[in-house]
């Protein structure tokens, strides 16, 4: 089953609000939600099925933006 990329952000701003991170670039699997943290960006750029972003605390909120190129 395949989320949608909301689904995503919010899994990850979940796992860093309950981690306490600040600041984390990771590739989430589309398919089973999985939060990666890839060998090489060029890498998990390359597979299909990663959603790859950064996620980061302003203030008292947390922005993904998603990486689409190195």
């Amino acid at each position: 089953m395949e989320y949608a990329v909301e689904e995503l952000k919010s899994a990850l701003i979940e796992l860093c609000e309950s981690e306490g991170i600040l600041y984390a670039m990771v590739a989430v699997d589309r398919r089973t939600k999985e939060i990666i943290l890839p060998d090489t960006l060029q890498g998990a750029l390359q597979h299909p099925e990663y959603f790859v972003c950064t996620c980061k605390k302003v203030k008292d909120n947390y922005i993904v933006e998603e990486i689409t190129k190195a």
